[in-house]
């Protein structure tokens, strides 16, 4: 017999040969509590397959909203967008377990899934008595539990700005990174001709992080408000009568209508069933819903830079120049007649300076016969017949020499600067900086403008990193 035919014989009846299909094990049913396994129930109804998974979950949250379980679980659960059908059974009791919990005041670290549903829960007005409720249970979860996880911050603060839209609760709660603080600033400026001087100032430091960062704005802050405010009064001005957008358009962007998504990645179910509704947040900041379609009119999103920053820096470069300063930055702009501006209100105010300090040093004539008659009296009684008993002299006692910072030598930096550049250059702990209230950034700038004279150059990077080429330098200047 031919071999070929013989193997696929072989082959036929030993490897492919039929079985029937073995039926799958049956899988152990749940074991829930009652309310659990009627919670389950909306899941399978004859109507689930018309029903979004939003609107699932309000029903079974409102149904669970009392319940409260002792389940020890220790296991985990991993879902994007979750919901409650997406738990198993122990994951489920494991959730309201912890649920119970922390509503008892126990907070506890548990997966991003569980934290997220809570939070579903709150925005969705479950186990809040009114949205007041829901906004201060919402900000205690972010104050107690974001400190733990900060995996639910960027989330929970931008849902918890929409909770305050949606609801229609007082703009002041709209806080954090929300932009409806920045908004507010930039309406100031808008109308900065008749703001009043400390307002436009608050703004300008909130739309901007220059002025906090400068040297010369610390030992000249009166001076340089004063330039501040009267260059944007100009500028905003010039922008109103030559070009087609404003000031505020040119460094902020314009206002748009955009759409928005509200509660955007949360498990929302729109449970007012909001269609026709507005909300002005301020700051020309408005949201509006129009047959469920939401909108925000508000500054362009897209718009990057800032204008505003280079304008400051601008302006403190030449004050400095025109102050005397030792201490220069680089310009930061070149437009001609923006630079104009800033170069007058600079003069400008060293003359008012100078005109102040001439009025407190100007003698008034009137006064010298009354200067005299006193001058005269005082003579008089200063003359004695026999001098003083030696024993009557004061003592003449020595003023003592207020402390230096010790390992400076000739070193001009300040005390708190002195001590930063010690660690940096010697390995030190520079975690006292933050203790005492410090900002980092803010020494080190400060410790750049400083040497800046000495070296022409900046010793530390944007990391607060020494550069190397310095160090032996530095360390001739400022020992351990």
């Amino acid at each position: 017999m031919d071999p070929r035919k013989v193997s696929a014989q072989w082959l036929r009846t030993t490897v492919f040969q039929e079985e029937a299909i073995q039926p799958k094990a049956p899988r152990p049913a749940e074991r829930l509590p009652s309310l659990l396994l009627a919670a389950r129930s909306l899941e399978n109804g004859p109507r689930q397959r018309w029903q979004s998974k939003e609107t699932v979950f309000l029903k079974q949250a409102r149904l669970l909203a009392n319940y409260e379980d002792d389940y020890d679980y220790q296991g985990s659960a991993i879902h994007y967008y979750p919901t409650y059908q997406d738990l198993t059974a122990p994951q489920l009791r494991g959730y309201f377990s912890w649920r119970t919990r922390l509503r008892g005041g126990e907070l506890q670290k548990t997966s991003l899934t569980f934290a997220f549903l809570y939070i579903y829960e709150l925005l969705n007005q479950v186990g809040a008595a009114g949205p007041l409720d829901g906004y201060q249970k919402l900000a205690a979860f972010r104050d107690g539990y974001g400190q733990i996880d900060q995996g639910i911050l960027p989330y929970l603060n931008r849902w918890m700005a929409d909770y305050v839209v949606y609801y229609n609760l007082d703009p002041t709660l709209l806080s954090g990174p929300s932009p409806i603080h920045r908004d507010s600033a930039i309406a100031v400026l808008e109308r900065v001709q008749e703001a009043e001087p400390q307002a436009v100032m608050e703004a300008v430091r909130g739309l901007s992080s220059w002025l906090d960062r400068s040297r010369f704005y610390r030992e000249h802050q009166a001076d340089m408000d004063a330039v501040v405010l009267q260059a944007l009064r100009r500028v905003s001005a010039y922008c109103a009568a030559h070009h087609k957008r404003t000031m505020t358009e040119q460094y902020f962007g314009p206002v748009l209508l955009q759409q928005y998504w509200i509660f955007q990645s949360a498990v929302f179910c729109n449970p007012l069933k909001r269609k026709n509704y507005s909300y002005d947040a301020g700051g020309q900041r408005v949201y509006a819903c129009e047959n469920g379609i939401w909108t925000l009119r508000a500054r362009d999103p897209t718009h990057s830079g800032d204008r505003l920053g280079t304008l400051l820096k601008t302006i403190d470069c030449v004050m400095r120049r025109e102050f005397g300063y030792g201490h220069p930055v680089k310009l930061g702009l070149s437009t001609k007649w923006v630079l104009q501006i800033i170069q007058e209100e600079t003069e400008r105010r060293l003359a008012q300076n100078r005109a102040a300090e001439e009025r407190r040093i100007t003698i008034d004539y009137s006064q010298l016969g009354q200067i005299r008659r006193d001058a005269a009296i005082t003579q008089e009684k200063l003359t004695v017949e026999e001098e003083m008993p030696e024993e009557d002299v004061p003592e003449l006692r020595t003023i003592p020499e207020p402390p230096q910072p010790s390992g400076g030598g000739d070193c001009p930096l300040a005390p708190q600067e002195l001590r930063l550049l010690q660690c940096l250059l010697y390995g030190g702990d520079t975690g006292w900086v933050q203790a005492q209230g410090q900002l980092l950034s803010v020494l080190a700038d400060g410790i750049n403008e400083t040497l800046y004279d000495l070296f022409s150059d900046c010793v530390l990077d944007g990391e607060c990193q020494l550069i190397e080429d310095y160090i032996d330098d530095l360390k001739e200047m400022v020992r351990p």
